[in-house]
């Protein structure tokens, strides 16, 4: 079997293995519980999805085994997965554009009727929720006996000398200064509170230090996380040369270049989206080498065989845009993004022998006049984690070595790699 056809064979089964995962493994069990609506809690495996949305149903199973049940916020009171807490309960949430362009000259909210799933931020006395409804607007909302209040807030537009200007309904700060109203100094940090979970949460952690009460529950405030790894593979590199003055032993062509590579990744890990994205930056150590044998043929007193060795080391800077999922036990992932290879070591190499009836002639020199010391090219690629490691096919086309217009040497490099997150 040829190189060639080893590692198509080797991507085969890689992407095989990705497709089976994605169809038949669109499930994220882990460890949580239901509080029904009679108050009994009951501990099991429900499904995680990583809800960029609040969820209006969950699916729970006691243990794997089990085939999942459905749950509506009509059939438990809470639930409980991870480190996130929601509620069930009826609510309204305010629907009114916040985009510049779309905005109104209402002062009053526009709301909406849910009854839904609500994710806690804070619980205790005084306690905080969070909706978000398909429109990706925010709602906040605070606790008054056993109903929900919506925190009202809104951007809307004011005409002042003929110009709009943007306003704003805060109408929550004074919800909050009644609601709080037990810290004596909640004021002061009311002034600079926003309309956000980071600014809010804030406020609230204000009020619990200065009424001494202890909180039951704090959701994490999520920030980048950084993972350090190592990597290895190998990578097939497939040189092509095409242009108005290009030689005839380039144009013969050259079989791919096989090679080891490796590297060092940092990995952040982005808080929104429950961590479905990240930037990957990579330091590989990469290289190819390939040999070209052309013989140019006139007869047996007349002919020229040129010999080429063209290879490069580079040091590379990847820099990669990635989206995971969960599947099962793995996180798919995909990636794209740009690498900057610097050249570290160079071989360009040929010697032509010609043989002109008793003549023979020995010419030796560059294989391409004239190479730069920089390559750019763009990536893309695809894999599994499993816990610590990772197994990933990855794509990348750059603009080769040549570094005059009148000769193109673009590369196609494929990869597969193995790697470990620390």
């Amino acid at each position: 079997m040829t190189n060639k056809n080893l590692f198509k064979r080797i991507v085969l089964i890689v992407l095989g293995i990705l497709s089976f995962q994605l169809i038949f493994s669109q499930e994220n069990y882990i460890s949580g519980y239901v509080i029904k609506n009679n108050s009994d809690t009951v501990h099991g495996l429900i499904d995680y999805r990583n809800w960029s949305y609040n969820p209006n149903t969950i699916n729970f199973k006691k243990n794997m085994k089990d085939d999942p049940v459905s749950f509506s916020p009509n059939d438990i009171k809470e639930f409980k997965v991870g480190k996130e807490i929601y509620v069930s309960g009826t609510i309204k949430s305010e629907i009114s554009s916040s985009q510049t362009n779309q905005l109104s000259y209402e002062f009053s909210i526009k709301t909406k009727d849910h009854k839904t799933f609500v994710k806690t931020l804070i619980r205790g006395n005084k306690s905080l929720y969070y909706f978000k409804n398909i429109d990706e607007k925010e709602n906040f909302y605070i606790k008054q006996d056993t109903s929900f209040e919506l925190l009202i807030y809104k951007k809307f537009l004011t005409t002042k000398n003929s110009k709009d200007l943007i306003t704003e309904n805060k109408r929550f700060i004074g919800q909050l200064a009644i609601y709080l109203a037990d810290c004596k100094t909640i004021q002061t940090q009311l002034k600079n509170t926003t309309y956000s979970e980071k600014s809010l949460m804030r406020l609230f952690e204000y009020y619990y230090k200065c009424s001494s009460v202890d909180m039951s529950f704090k959701k994490e405030i999520e920030k980048i996380k950084i993972k350090f790894g190592v990597f290895t593979g190998i990578s097939r590199t497939t040189l092509i040369f095409k242009g108005d003055a290009i030689s005839d032993y380039l144009a013969a062509g050259y079989e791919p270049s096989i090679n080891l590579c490796y590297g060092l990744s940092v990995d952040l890990n982005m808080p929104k989206d429950a961590r479905k994205w990240s930037i990957k930056n990579e330091i590989i150590y990469s290289s190819f080498l390939v040999k070209g044998n052309y013989l140019d043929y006139q007869n047996e007193n007349q002919y020229s065989t040129t010999k080429t060795e063209i290879g490069y080391t580079f040091l590379k800077m990847n820099n990669l845009v990635r989206y995971k999922y969960p599947v099962g036990p793995f996180l798919l992932f995909f990636n794209a993004g740009l690498a900057n290879g610097f050249v570290i070591n160079e071989t360009n190499y040929k010697i032509k022998e010609t043989k002109f009836y008793t003549t023979n002639h020995l010419d030796e020199g560059e294989a391409i006049p004239f190479t730069r010391n920089h390559e750019l090219s763009y990536i893309l690629g695809t894999g599994l984690y499993f816990k610590r490691f990772s197994l990933e096919y990855r794509f990348e086309k750059g603009n080769g070595i040549s570094n005059t217009t009148k000769i193109s040497s673009k590369t196609n490099r494929n990869y597969l790699l193995l790697g470990f997150r620390f």
